[in-house]
């Protein structure tokens, strides 16, 4: 509980840094997990790739969220008593930043494992689409609790909402390094 605690007053001192480094953190742990479990198919361990990940939510993936919610939340659905407000909320997150986040994420991928730019980019329009329907299959309710039964703490901090999905987010990440990696990164080895 003391963790949570500092964990809680650094985010309502540092709301943005705090939501990025809770994403690199997520990212990361998804990713380290992922290794381990793949460690004996693979025999390999890749620290580039971990620390690939965990950038890519210090630096992508947490500021896009911070800014994100705080738009859906205090501009676009700014009234807590409008109708239907979270599954509106939900459906708008997930008609959006899945494609921005998983494309984004996939064209780094597809860079990391040795293709060029041009490359890069048919690599990921052409896996975005599977991916954000495999995230479907979780993201739609776990942002519909999130929204729903997860309030924002303040004005400016939506710390549990952060956390709470942060910690889906690690079991997401190690599904998905596995389905991306799995057969791009480590294909040689299996």
């Amino acid at each position: 509980m003391k963790l949570l605690s500092i964990y809680n007053k650094f985010l309502a001192r540092h709301p943005f840094l705090g939501t990025c480094l809770t994403s690199a953190f997520g990212m990361g742990a998804g990713n380290l997990l992922c290794q381990i479990i793949m460690y004996p198919m693979t025999e390999k361990f890749d620290p580039l790739l971990f620390v690939t990940y965990a950038l890519f939510g210090l630096l992508v993936s947490g500021p896009f969220v911070k800014v994100w919610w705080d738009a859906l939340e205090f501009k676009i659905f700014k009234n807590p008593k409008q109708f239907l407000r979270p599954i509106k909320m939900m459906l708008l997150d997930q008609s959006t930043s899945p494609f921005i986040l998983n494309g984004s994420f996939l064209y780094i991928l597809a860079l990391y494992g040795g293709k060029s730019h041009s490359e890069a980019v048919d690599d990921a329009l052409n896996r975005c689409i599977p991916v954000c329907l495999e995230s479907y299959k979780v993201w739609p309710i776990i942002m519909i609790l999130n929204f729903y039964i997860i309030p924002p703490n303040n004005r400016f901090v939506v710390s549990d909402r952060v956390l709470f999905t942060n910690s889906i987010s690690i079991l997401w990440t190690t599904y998905f390094t596995y389905m991306s990696v799995l057969f791009v990164v480590f294909s040689d080895k299996i």
